[in-house]
């Protein structure tokens, strides 16, 4: 385990998942294990060796939700952010890099390889409402997230 004054820094593929409904879905995590304070964030996770950010972040996002999503290998994010915290006894320097990916409303959501601190952190999932996330005072990252989908669509 490293130092809490050596971060482990990484890099994480992440995507907001957008259905037909203006609904973004979000995992409900704990902060760390066996904490009581938690957030809202999408799914998504680490790039592995080889990976690039698209296809770390459809992976995680499969293995968290079930969902098989598609991004061209070569995308890029839509928003970067970096973010430094204590997990699990560790100092970790990750950014997060972001995508957008629409999809038909009533896909189902089955985890498929959680692991087994996933297990110990992850108290649920949530199709969020746009407008009703916007108007919430949910723990949420980014905090800006309601902003940047709403732009992204704009352009499109």
């Amino acid at each position: 385990m490293a130092a809490l004054d050596q971060p482990v820094v990484r890099q994480a593929g992440r995507i907001f998942v957008l259905d037909d409904q203006q609904r973004v879905l979000l995992m409900h995590e704990r902060r760390d294990i066996g904490s009581d304070r938690s957030h809202w964030i999408t799914p998504g996770g680490g790039v592995e060796a080889g990976e690039s950010l698209a296809q770390a972040a459809m992976r995680e996002v499969y293995e968290e939700t079930g969902l098989r999503l598609e991004l061209d290998s070569a995308a890029q994010p839509m928003y970067q952010e970096r973010v430094r915290f204590n997990f699990t006894g560790r100092n970790i320097d990750q950014t997060n890099h972001y995508f957008l990916v629409q999809v038909p409303s009533g896909l189902p959501v089955r985890p498929t390889g959680h692991t087994d601190i996933e297990r110990l952190v992850v108290l649920g999932h949530r199709w969020w409402p746009l407008a009703e996330l916007a108007a919430s005072d949910v723990d949420r990252e980014p905090e800006t997230m309601v902003e940047l989908i709403e732009r992204a669509l704009a352009v499109r």
